[in-house]
């Protein structure tokens, strides 16, 4: 039988999630957010590391990104994941009951 996106919001552990974006890559956000059909997290926590180091790439001409900024850079991508995948197992949740 196939899951729905509520039923897979319900059942997801964010803290994983978090984990997997943080530290192996950003992108891997895109997964969780077409199964989940969720347009923020397949794309938010993505957009803002690809932005955030491009802007901090142009202002301080640092080329190639250096491990020091990019690591905190996909680390703050991780907790937005988290945070948004929390709030939305906890709304599908509240759905249920």
């Amino acid at each position: 039988m196939r899951q729905t996106p509520n039923e897979r919001r319900e059942k997801c552990n964010p803290t994983l999630i978090g984990i997997f974006v943080g530290v192996v890559s950003p992108l891997s956000s895109l997964i969780w957010g077409i199964r989940q059909r969720s347009l923020k997290l397949a794309i938010f926590p993505y957009l803002f590391v690809f932005v955030a180091g491009y802007l901090i790439l142009s202002l301080g001409r640092i080329n190639p990104l250096k491990l020091e900024i990019k690591i905190p850079l996909q680390l703050i991508g991780g907790y937005y994941s988290f945070d948004l995948t929390k709030k939305m197992k906890e709304e599908a949740l509240k759905k249920k009951k």
